[in-house]
């Protein structure tokens, strides 16, 4: 049969094979093979689709009006019982109710834009694991980072290396078959009133308010018993987003909770996305705000920073019509106290988020620190305890933070002083020195974590089990934000580790410092594998990716180095973490597109090392 003929009488016509659509580039139809899949060496088929007769141009707009006036009597029901009043809520709601609209009324219809990112699938997965490994040691694709990267890969291992060969490799792998998303789709709802006191309540009794200071509980309450969710015309945007969103981040963060395993958090946090564009024509107030930074808290552990980067601006423009950046006097009403220290507590909680995304992406921060009051919150802990590092209870007088706001104010002095366009042309001199400067201070921070709850404690193959089982994720985040700070600073010097022409190789010292980052980064991980999932993965990518990178790089430049062998052996545990994650029966990690292609990346990492030291 010929693969490349046309489809039978009456289907469309393919005007390109199976490949070039799937690449989105022009097919030349040529037999047996055409010219690109020719050169990829890939069978040149086209897949006939099915052969359906085109309905009439008159019946497919009968069709299309009817389907509109079907959606426009959906939307006019749906307004219709917003504005009834509301009756109380049953008392037997079960957990498989709370995923339905207030009063159990289901949404009218389907949206066909969810703003809720996906990274589960192959292609997405794809698209923002690239974007990681541009920002993570790679370059972007027309940098000269990246091809003084691929120039020394091939010099150095006589391979050539090419992250989108790579990439499509892994596409056409049969190892895909296993790869699945269980995610269910996205629809617009709005939570239960009692699914949104259950969060309240939970909110209060645990202390989250310490991690996540992203809501006044009381104002809240007060929306709540106001039945704003109800009021689609009458009630601020901003209200009702604050309650969706609300939701969506406690029934997400503490889905496994028996009274929250009915819930829809992505249909919630869909909710609220929506009201945006009502959100920010109103005038602002501290309910924009809370609602702004409940979805980028949302969006933080999917992947993507091109969204949280748009609604980042929208919260810092909003904190500084509301004064957030500064800190106000102590006068005022005890109510008017209480709400200057929540937005405070705001500021640090957007400052955080900033100042990450600065470092990472490589650029300026949102926010003008010459126009910031940056002294932390009086009721921010900055001496240190253990129970900081473990599970323990929270207390909402006590900020916490997911890390420490410290590593925050350094990773802003790393960029300013060593990344940026404007320190750029320092002298090398004058850039040894502030290295120094920020080392010292980096370790002056670590000086002041209890003894046994520094990162290098753990950071170990000999430290016993047991130490890591009460280890929360703030003290995970906590010990990889250390060794990601220091080897940041310590690469700026040649931040890629590869001598390009004209360029000097780094400082002995600074060398090996960045390396042992890299290296204690890959054992943390090994030791901490039971913290990793679909959702906490993209929180700590960067970490890990960096330091595969990085150790990889030694690895070539230095490929009789002594510890050649045990480093290749850690990039192989590094990369059995994550293809032991793909067939395990948690779903959380079964067939996660990205554990498959970090995997993938670290074996080929370790085949092109191996060629290094082969030559």
């Amino acid at each position: 049969m010929d693969t490349g003929s046309s489809a039978l009488t009456g289907s469309k016509l393919r005007t390109a094979c199976d490949l070039c659509r799937l690449r989105k580039i022009r097919c030349d139809r040529a037999q047996p093979a055409c010219e690109n899949c020719h050169i990829a060496r890939h069978p040149c088929i086209f897949t006939p689709q099915s052969n359906q007769t085109r309905k009439g141009l008159r019946d497919e707009l009968s069709a299309t009006q009817a389907r509109v006036r079907e959606l426009e009597d959906a939307l006019k029901r749906t307004q219709n019982s917003a504005c009834q009043p509301s009756d109380s809520q049953p008392s037997n709601v079960t957990s498989q109710d709370l995923s339905l609209q207030p009063h159990g009324q289901p949404p009218p219809f389907n949206l066909d834009v969810s703003f809720i990112p996906d990274t589960r699938p192959l292609e997405a997965a794809i698209s923002v694991i690239r974007s990681h490994l541009s920002h993570c040691g790679l370059g972007t694709p027309d940098s000269s980072i990246r091809a003084d990267f691929y120039s020394a890969v091939y010099q150095k291992t006589g391979y050539v290396f090419d992250l989108e060969d790579f990439l499509l490799g892994a596409t056409q792998s049969s190892e895909t078959k296993n790869l699945t998303s269980n995610r269910r789709p996205v629809i617009l709802s709005w939570p239960f009133s009692n699914l949104v006191q259950l969060c309240i309540n939970h909110y209060i009794e645990s202390g989250l308010y310490s991690l996540f200071p992203f809501a006044d509980v009381v104002s809240l309450q007060f929306l709540l018993d106001s039945q704003v969710l109800d009021q689609s015309k009458h009630a601020r945007a901003s209200s009702r987003a604050c309650l969706a969103a609300f939701t969506a981040n406690i029934t997400i963060m503490h889905r496994h909770k028996p009274e929250f395993s009915g819930a829809n958090p992505d249909a919630y946090a869909q909710a609220a996305f929506t009201l945006i564009p009502q959100i920010i024509t109103e005038l602002a107030d501290l309910r924009t705000l809370e609602a702004i930074m409940m979805l980028i808290i949302y969006l933080s552990p999917l992947g993507q920073s091109q969204p949280i980067d748009l609604l980042l601006g929208i919260a810092i423009q909003t904190l500084y019509s509301l004064g957030g950046h500064k800190k106000k006097s102590s006068q005022g009403t005890s109510d008017q106290a209480s709400n200057d220290r929540h937005l405070r507590a705001l500021f640090w909680l957007c400052y955080g988020i900033d100042s990450e995304l600065s470092i990472r992406n490589g650029r300026p921060p949102l926010l003008n620190h010459d126009h910031c009051d940056l002294d932390l919150p009086v009721n921010y802990a900055q001496k240190s305890k253990e129970q900081h590092f473990y599970w323990k209870p929270l207390c909402s007088d006590e900020l916490l933070y997911p890390s420490d706001l410290r590593f925050n104010l350094i990773k802003t002095k790393i960029y300013a002083m060593l990344y940026s366009e404007k320190n750029a042309p320092q002298s090398e001199a004058g850039r040894i020195q502030l290295i120094r400067e920020l080392d010292n201070e980096l370790s002056d921070l670590r000086s002041e974590f209890p003894v046994n709850c520094r990162p290098d404690v753990f950071a170990t193959e000999n430290t016993p089990k047991y130490v890591f089982h009460d280890l929360s994720i703030r003290g995970v985040s906590i010990h990889l934000e250390y060794y990601y700070c220091l080897g940041q600073i310590h690469g700026a010097n040649n931040p890629y580790n590869i001598s390009a022409a004209g360029s000097h190789l780094p400082l002995p010292s600074s060398a090996e410092i960045t390396y042992e980052a890299a290296r204690s980064t890959l054992i943390y991980i090994g030791r901490v594998r039971h913290y990793i999932n679909y959702h906490t993965f993209w929180i700590h990518a960067d970490f890990i990716l960096t330091a595969i990178i990085t150790l990889f790089r030694f690895l070539i430049m230095r490929p009789s180095a002594p510890g050649f062998s045990r480093d290749i052996q850690i990039m192989e545990e590094t990369a059995q973490i994550f293809a032991e994650f793909l067939t395990s029966d948690d779903p959380e990690r079964r067939g996660f597109s990205p554990f498959y292609l970090t995997h993938r990346f670290i074996k080929w990492l370790v085949f092109l090392a191996l060629g290094s030291h082969s030559r």
